[in-house]
């Protein structure tokens, strides 16, 4: 029997009465607590960067490598014996890297005083307008002291040595890079207990299941990912470091590996990667020509990398919005520096895969996701229309 409009209007006078209301305010509390706790979670993050950072990348990196822990011949193997073997032979490649590329790193560190007086020498011409003008101000300066009379005081702020500087931030990043190694080992040699703890501590059977194929979802997705963006890389550079060596760069090799690990960061390496390739060059080079084509050259690669061997190779699967790896980038690395912007993209598809898997933050997914249109996600779930 249909409701008479006179008992339509007493529901909705009981819906929006105290009862209402009350559910309203404690909506808008529950919305502010959450902004709030979100807020008090990033600014600990900020301030303690060299513990949560480290904690972090083992995260991401426990993520990366636990498929490999259940491929042969590793399944075979115990976990602890997986794990250090993994971790050791990190170690091992980043020891030889080091040994490598010590002594031409070495080298051109030595020549960057050279290079900017070099530099100042060329651009004389530019910059002689500026010095004119700074020695005109500090002469109408002295002026003005002259007849004031009266002497600045000088104020001498006693500043901290350059090597304790050095040794403070080596100090500081030797801790996070031994709290990195340490975790990761524990986080791979007792993963699978971990994800069944995780996946036990759900109370239904549908949340099991749930959290379940987040965690599969989550390996699958981001060490997909990594593992192709770190081939695409690693043949970017070498792209790159023959086309150095063709030209007569010194130290080629060392440019290439150079352009493979800032191809990590989105954008912000590609661009650091030039200005740094066009210095070397500057250093290197006396003709302009060639000055000028190094980083046309590291342009070039990066731009048939970026355009179409990238999207080839990952295709929709991983396809995410540019402005939101931009912004992620950008609050990434403000918040940990170097690190953060290389954890901002994996970060970033840990959250998409978590929000395309759960049903009220599904909506989320769309603004993360690059592809032309929503669709079905590879994994089986699908992005709201």
């Amino acid at each position: 029997m249909n409701d008479t409009p006179s008992q339509s209007g007493a529901k909705s006078s009981v819906e929006s009465g105290p009862t209402g209301g009350f559910r309203a305010r404690v909506m808008r509390a529950e919305t502010s607590l959450g902004i709030l706790a979100l807020l008090a979670i990033l600014y600990t993050a900020f301030l303690a960067q060299n513990l949560v950072a480290p904690v972090t990348a083992a995260i991401v990196g426990s993520f990366i490598l636990a498929p490999l822990m259940r491929a042969v011949p590793f399944r075979f193997f115990p976990d602890a014996l997986s794990a250090a073997i993994m971790v050791l032979a990190i170690l091992g490649v980043l020891a030889g890297a080091i040994y490598m590329l010590a002594e031409p790193a070495a080298h051109w560190t030595a020549r960057i005083p050279e290079a900017v007086d070099e530099l100042e020498r060329r651009s004389s011409k530019i910059s002689e307008p500026v010095k004119a003008m700074r020695r005109a101000s500090e002469q109408m300066q002295e002026l003005a002291n002259v007849r004031g009379g009266e002497e600045p005081q000088a104020v001498v702020v006693r500043e901290t040595g350059l090597m304790e500087q050095v040794m403070e931030v080596a100090g500081q990043k030797g801790t996070s890079f031994l709290i990195f190694i340490v975790l990761l080992y524990f986080l791979l040699a007792t993963g699978e207990l971990l994800r069944d703890r995780i996946i036990r501590s759900a109370r239904r059977l549908t949340d099991k299941e749930k959290a379940r194929r987040i965690l599969r979802s989550i390996e699958r997705e981001i060490s997909t990912y990594l593992f192709s963006i770190s081939f695409i890389n690693a043949g970017l550079g070498l792209c790159i470091g023959v086309s150095f060596w063709a030209m007569g760069l010194p130290n080629a090799a060392l440019w290439g590996v150079a352009a493979a690990l800032l191809n990590f960061v989105p954008y912000a390496g590609a661009v650091a990667g030039m200005a740094l390739t066009a210095f070397i060059a500057f250093i290197a080079f006396d003709d302009l020509t060639r000055v000028l084509a190094v980083p046309a050259i590291y342009f070039f690669w990066n731009l048939i990398e970026s355009q179409f061997v990238t999207p080839s190779i990952l295709g929709r699967r991983h396809t995410l919005n540019a402005a939101i790896v931009f912004l992620s980038i950008v609050f990434w690395g403000w918040m940990w520096g170097v690190i953060g912007a290389v954890l901002a993209v994996p970060i970033l598809v840990i959250m998409n895969t978590c929000f395309a898997q759960i049903e009220g933050l599904r909506k989320f997914s769309i603004f993360i996701d690059g592809s032309p249109t929503p669709g079905p996600h590879p994994d089986g779930s699908h992005l709201p229309d």
